[in-house]
């Protein structure tokens, strides 16, 4: 009886010293993955969405979850400059890896640089229709993309404006992903990809 008495008395001191409850619920813990404002791709108005708000946000998870393996970014009238600028391999071979890479170099500039900051718009073309089939898509999108830069007391915008093509597939999962971007210049200013190319 003495024995069974020690016991308890025994168990019950090493509960008491526990720091938790071993009965109790567990905390809920941090959601895992992505960040920021991003929704399941099922459609493709949803990925260019996700596009939009990883630019602004400076997600690059969130960004690259964007597009394809399969992915090119084509920019023709910037590959021509670049050519008679002597600077052809500039936008050669533009695979995912590549806007991965270069849409990174972008984010930790412009995150880090207190006296910049990075807006990108993007808004459907009424010159061009958008096509939309059970498994391929082509959104047709008018960006603008500006960087507010303020030194001192004054402030000033560098802009760059086009209509981007988007060709999306449906893949895994039901998610729609970029499989190529087309970037066309909207007049005799800069464009997206003359931005990107200074990254490259």
């Amino acid at each position: 009886m003495r024995n069974g008495l020690f016991l308890l008395i025994a168990i019950a001191v090493l509960l008491a010293g526990c720091f938790k409850n071993p009965i109790s619920t567990r905390d809920t813990e941090d959601p895992f993955g992505s960040s920021g404002t991003w929704e399941t791709p099922q459609s493709p108005e949803v990925t260019i969405n996700n596009l939009l708000y990883a630019y602004n946000e400076m997600i690059i998870s969130n960004y690259q979850l964007c597009f394809s393996d399969s992915f090119f970014f084509s920019s023709p009238e910037d590959s021509i400059d670049a050519v008679n600028d002597g600077r052809g391999e500039l936008f050669a071979n533009w695979n995912r890896s590549v806007e991965i890479s270069v849409t990174n170099n972008i984010f930790a500039t412009y995150s880090n640089d207190t006296l910049s900051n990075l807006i990108l718009t993007l808004s459907p073309s009424a010159d061009y229709s958008d096509q939309i089939e059970d498994s391929t898509a082509i959104l047709h999108r008018i960006y603008d993309l500006v960087i507010i830069t303020t030194n001192e007391d004054t402030s000033f915008a560098t802009s760059y404006s086009g209509r981007a093509v988007f060709h999306l597939w449906e893949e895994q999962l039901n998610w729609w992903t970029i499989y190529l971007w087309d970037d066309i210049p909207a007049g005799t200013g800069d464009d997206w990809g003359d931005f990107k190319a200074l990254f490259r």
